[in-house]
């Protein structure tokens, strides 16, 4: 595998060069990291982890849980990453779907659970001698990650050893990665965003830190973060990034380069942004990035920031319903073909069937978003085809929140939504209700937390509304734009600031708070944030976002703004 070759050359040319460095006090210099990656792979072969074998990973973002997808990719096998945040019953369901032939985790309930064998990540420190040549083929799996199910379970993609190899060198050449760059790890486990994070750095000899939750939630802590640890450049979600547009007098000092993606970019830097930014697209399915635009250089700032140009080994083409082009300038479908093309869904013949599709002798991915080619040969993102959602840069199919919704015992059927923002964006979920007969909207907290159980915090929604009948297009489908145009109920009265200090308090689990404290340096969040978007629409029966909080992020700000809403 050419990336190993590459984290093996930088072993020899600079062994005591830092690596890794993370929240928690870890510094592993290139030596280190070479020595640990090949024992944990000798331990993982004395497991009985072969060849294409799943290893999932349920660990704390840190140094530890990199230095083992390196070494699960040295023992020939495929790593599974899960988020540790999410579900219990969630992770139980993704392993099983994963069919991974080992866990690795300091989850002793979760290990316990499982039903497969787990072993904790200290144990693999013990390793033996690095296995000999696991005969591993560019055609393996290197890795699988899961996104939301349109039909209910969630659905694992499986990409090559030769996609992920493709891309890591694509990416550094993009980016300029080498040794003098310091970059940041912010993404979550299981999010591809930490493909581009990780392995374009560590394969040229650049150093990777990876930041805390506390540092990477939050505008000013973040950019406080990236100058203290001189950080050169980084990702971060759209979201984010717009609130750091915002802020007066943002230092990043070092900084050159923001690569930003995940959902819609909807603002541009503003005048003397010191660093350069990086709008980038592109699905789990092709890797992660597959097409890019510098905005902080695009000329025309009168429609939202597109989405850009392939790197040079995609080949995109927008097409109609039935696979044909299209003429330049017209909306049609996404496909993006090359060597970066996943191998296809785990478990989901139909669904790869479906979606990877050959066309013109070549295997491209069909995307489900429809574009269309600027005079400039740039792509400009439209919207979703079909029932996906982006939200807070995950990819959402309202199918699985509905199909997890209907297993409540009290719901007869059930709808899930996502209002949108200006920039056609996914605000929120709203969940609409068809309630067994003797049940009513007493249940809606119920719902919630049986939802909770089931998925992950993103994905509960964030209101209920109980209707008799879920009204239907002339199709048949559930008529989702219909359900939200019904919901608006009788206007509610501004809060003032010190009910907003109050829901600050309770989600933040601190006192003391004032009308001018910041919600993120106080401990806040964008999952705290969702929770105080939730709590300020039950206690209070206003419909804020999470980009609200991000935007206003003190209870004086966000009541200005409420009031400005019902003036």
């Amino acid at each position: 595998m050419d990336l190993l070759d590459a984290v093996a050359r930088q072993v020899r040319r600079a062994p005591d060069a830092v690596a890794l460095t993370d929240h928690r006090g870890a510094r592993l210099t290139y030596a280190e990291l070479g020595s640990r990656a090949r024992a944990a792979a000798g331990a993982l072969t004395a497991l009985g982890v072969c060849r294409r074998d799943r290893v999932g990973l349920v660990l704390p973002r840190t140094a530890d849980l990199f230095v083992l997808e390196l070494a699960v990719l040295l023992a020939g096998a495929c790593f599974t990453p899960l988020d540790q945040s999410q579900p219990p019953d969630r992770l139980r369901l993704l392993l099983d779907r994963a069919e991974v032939a080992l866990l690795v985790t300091d989850d002793e309930q979760l290990a316990a659970s499982c039903g497969v064998p787990a072993v904790r990540p200290d144990a693999l420190a013990r390793g033996g001698p690095a296995p000999p040549d696991p005969g591993a083929r560019p055609e393996d799996p290197a890795y699988c990650l899961f996104t939301s199910g349109s039909t209910g379970p969630p659905v694992g993609t499986l990409i090559s050893r030769a996609a992920m190899d493709v891309y890591v060198t694509a990416y550094a050449v993009l980016v300029g990665a080498s040794p003098r760059e310091a970059g940041a790890q912010i993404g979550s486990p299981g999010f591809d965003v930490t493909i581009d994070e990780l392995w374009p750095f560590l394969s040229t000899g650049a150093s990777v830190h990876i930041a805390s939750d506390a540092d990477r939630s939050s505008p000013r802590a973040l950019v406080d973060w990236l100058r203290v640890n001189r950080i050169t450049q980084t990702y971060i979600p759209p979201l984010l990034l717009e609130s750091i547009f915002r802020l007066d007098g943002a230092d990043l000092g070092d900084v050159r380069l923001i690569r930003t993606g995940g959902e819609r970019l909807a603002a541009y830097p503003p005048p003397g942004f010191a660093s350069r930014v990086l709008n980038e697209y592109g699905p789990t399915e092709t890797v992660a990035g597959a097409v890019f635009c510098d905005v902080s250089a695009w000329h025309d700032r009168g429609i939202l920031p597109p989405i850009g140009t392939p790197l040079p080994h995609i080949r995109a083409s927008v097409r109609g319903p039935r696979g044909e082009p299209v003429a330049p300038g017209t909306p049609g479908e996404l496909y993006l073909g090359g060597p970066t093309v996943g191998i296809g869904y785990l478990g989901d013949a139909e669904r790869t069937a479906r979606k990877f599709v050959e066309v013109d002798g070549e295997r491209c991915f069909r995307t489900g978003d429809l574009v269309r080619e600027l005079p400039s040969g740039d792509l400009e993102f439209l919207r979703r085809l079909d029932d996906q959602v982006q939200l807070l840069g995950r990819r959402v199919e309202l199918g699985e929140a509905e199909s997890a919704a209907a297993t409540h015992p009290a719901v007869r059927r059930a709808a899930v939504a996502a209002p949108t923002d200006e920039a056609g964006r996914a605000e929120r979920l709203v969940c609409f209700v068809e309630w067994h007969p003797g049940h009513g909207d007493a249940d809606a907290a119920d719902l919630r937390a049986h939802l909770s159980r089931l998925l992950p915090g993103y994905m509960v929604p964030a209101e209920v509304h109980a209707v008799d009948r879920l009204p239907t297009t002339p199709s048949g489908k559930v008529d989702r734009r219909a359900l939200l145009l019904a919901r608006s109920g009788p206007p509610h009265p501004a809060p003032t600031p010190q009910e907003l200090v109050r829901v600050w308090e309770r989600v933040l689990g601190v006192t003391g708070l004032t009308v001018h404290s910041d919600f993120f340096l106080h401990g806040g969040d964008s999952a705290r944030a969702v929770t105080a978007v939730t709590e300020i629409g039950r206690r209070l029966g206003l419909r804020v976002t999470a980009r609200d909080v991000f935007v206003h992020p003190t209870p004086a700000e966000l009541a200005e703004r409420l009031a400005e809403e019902t003036r």
